[in-house]
């Protein structure tokens, strides 16, 4: 797959442009066409679960939803409690990693910490697959930039108060960050 080259601040420009125009799952499409990854979702914490405020599937681009899962069982608490990016290439082989039973389907990821003004942890924005990827590929400064918009919007403050769990396909079944 050729990935196209642009810059961060036209990448961000066509971002923001996007989610103006269509919202956020357009606008997180439009991220995910500059890799090679098959995900990428905003998630957020919520009382030990995580889920999705925003996902995008590039092989079945119909799902709109993740499954809804406990925080501690994904890529995305690491992010968390770093507050930090976290991101591993291919967990089988990321010593980190060894003890986590998720590296067995969820093999790449890539996040970032999406945190309000106050530093508080609202969720993480990620990219992750089912097979091997390179996390270099991934403009980092394009991600927190794009955090910390979704950080200063009310959209994870809001999502998911009363709503049905959420689902996206896994490698056979489902997947979660």
């Amino acid at each position: 797959m050729q990935l196209p080259i642009i810059s961060t601040k036209a990448a961000f420009a066509q971002f923001s442009e996007t989610l103006q125009a269509e919202g956020v799952r357009e606008a997180l499409a439009y991220l995910l066409r500059l890799t090679d990854y098959r995900f990428i979702g905003v998630f957020r914490f919520d009382n030990g679960v995580i889920d999705a405020v925003a996902h995008y599937d590039r092989e079945n681009p119909t799902a709109i939803k993740a499954r809804r899962t406990a925080d501690a069982e994904t890529y995305c608490s690491h992010v968390r409690d770093s507050k930090q990016t976290f991101a591993t290439a291919d967990a089988l082989t990321d010593s980190r990693l060894q003890h986590r039973p998720e590296r067995e389907s969820l093999v790449a990821y890539c996040g970032v910490p999406v945190m309000d003004a106050n530093g508080a942890m609202l969720g993480t924005l990620c990219h992750y697959d089912f097979v091997p990827r390179d996390p270099g590929q991934i403009d980092i400064a394009l991600m927190r930039d794009v955090a910390d918009v979704l950080a200063a919007s009310e959209t994870l403050r809001t999502h998911g108060r009363g709503a049905d769990p959420v689902r996206v396909p896994r490698r056979q079944e489902e997947s979660s960050p």
